[in-house]
């Protein structure tokens, strides 16, 4: 079962508040690395999308084990990011993040997977929905991005919308495995860094 699990790590946004993102540290490792290890313990599937060739270049660099792969299109959406990692994965599903959780739960991905099976997807939900945090079905993934993009529309609550049969999980069943949902934090700005820094001190 486990081998219909694909991971896609979107590493293509421009941070104008922590240029270079996916490469600051976070205790001895790179953000990027953080989040790569912690997908690892559920896939060995893992594309990580990047918008130009020198990010490339520096993320094969540090993660030679994972298929590094270029937005097809150059767009700030992240939508341009899943769609160009979810053509590059070969399973039926893929868990989708960004490059700055670096508390990912592993067993939240599971959770996630087995909610996701037979259907569109699984996303967690407490209000707001977390559209990278979240298993979508590769193929029908692909087409409502496409139409999406075609159609000019770039947000991913767009792109969720076609999705027709994608589950809602709901986070207090997420806290089961991971009770302080640390795996929904995520590093913006030098300060966001500084208290994860002491986060990860503290685990």
């Amino acid at each position: 079962m486990q081998s219909e699990l694909g991971a896609v790590i979107l590493a293509g946004g421009r941070s104008a508040r922590l240029p270079d993102k996916c490469f600051r540290k976070l205790g001895s490792k790179e953000l990027i690395l953080h989040v790569f290890e912690k997908v690892s313990q559920v896939t060995s599937e893992i594309t990580i999308v990047v918008r130009d060739t020198s990010t490339a270049i520096r993320l094969r660099e540090i993660l030679p084990p994972a298929r590094v792969v270029l937005d097809e299109i150059q767009s700030q959406s992240p939508m341009v990011g899943v769609l160009s990692g979810l053509r590059a994965t070969r399973t039926e599903y893929a868990f989708m993040s960004a490059c700055d959780t670096p508390f990912i739960e592993p067993k939240v991905i599971r959770v996630l997977f087995e909610a996701a099976l037979g259907t569109d997807g699984a996303i967690p939900s407490n209000g707001e929905l977390e559209p990278l945090c979240s298993v979508y079905r590769r193929s029908s993934t692909i087409n409502a991005a496409q139409f999406c993009l075609q159609n000019g529309q770039f947000s991913m609550l767009e792109l969720i919308s076609r999705l027709r049969t994608l589950v809602k999980v709901q986070k207090v069943r997420l806290r089961r495995v991971d009770p302080q949902l640390l795996t929904f934090v995520n590093i913006n700005t030098s300060n966001d860094l500084e208290r994860a820094e002491t986060l990860i001190r503290n685990l």
